[in-house]
Formats: structure tokens, C-alpha cells, sequence
């Protein structure tokens, strides 16, 4: 079996004609989810990632300012996201997606597994950019 995690649920309020297209992740998952075709797929939810996972690649003080909306508006427009709770939930599920699938394959049996809405790989140890948070 296939596992696909998503956290389309945790949108970020944008702007009119913002250029990110939040909703695409959504539209992919119901795709998939409607395709008869891909039964073997079971899906679910992203977790929120931990503190302790989350520190193995970013500095503690980083993701406590991202998290208690700290970030200077230079920051923020880095990322390219304004911060809102939604926003703060999505970043931590976009990690915590990826994060269980890679236990999904190693410790639940799964011969693959994937992140609807993972790949954000842009954020840096003590900064986020082009629409990354964490990566």
C-alpha cells in the first residue's frame, strides 16, 4: 500500500491575486482521492511536526519567533506569507506531512509514501523564503 499524508485543511488567508496557488493542493488530493484507479492508497491527515524534529533542522530562536509572530516584516515578505494561525499550523503540518511519511515507510510497513503538499525545501537554518517556513 501506498500512504499519501495532506494538509490542505490549514489554508493561509492571502491576499486578491496573490501568486501562490494555495488551493491546488486540494484540487490534487481530490483528484487522487476520486481516481478508482488508485485504491491502494490510504490517506490522511498531516500531523503537526515536533519541536524536537523541527529543531534537528532550524535554530530554537528562529522557530520561536515564527511561532509567537516575532518575524520582522522583512521576514514575513520573505517567506512570502503573511503570519496568521493558519499559517503557523499549515508550516508546522507541511513538516510534519513529510516527517510521517518517511516513518510511514520505515516503521509502518508502507512500501511508499509521500506528502500531498511536501517539498518545501526553500527555508534556511534561521529563515524562511520562496514560500517556506521550515524545511
Amino acid at each position: 500500500r501506498f500512504k499519501l499524508f495532506y494538509n490542505d485543511g490549514y489554508e493561509v488567508p492571502l491576499p486578491p491575486k496573490h501568486r501562490f496557488p494555495m488551493g491546488k493542493y486540494r484540487i490534487v488530493r481530490e483528484l487522487l482521492q476520486r481516481d478508482p484507479s488508485l485504491d491502494n492508497i490510504d490517506f490522511q491527515v498531516s500531523p503537526l511536526v515536533s519541536g524536537t524534529d523541527l529543531r534537528t533542522t532550524h535554530c530554537a530562536e528562529y522557530i520561536s519567533r515564527f511561532l509567537c509572530n516575532m518575524l520582522t516584516p522583512a521576514e514575513n515578505r520573505a517567506v512570502g506569507f503573511p503570519w496568521s494561525p493558519g499559517s503557523v499550523k499549515r508550516a508546522l503540518s507541511s513538516v510534519g506531512g513529510t516527517v510521517a511519511a518517511t516513518h510511514a515507510v520505515l516503521q509502518d510497513g508502507y512500501w511508499a509514501a509521500g506528502h500531498v503538499a511536501g517539498g518545501t525545501h526553500h527555508a534556511f537554518f534561521d529563515r524562511g523564503e520562496g514560500f517556506c517556513v521550515f524545511s
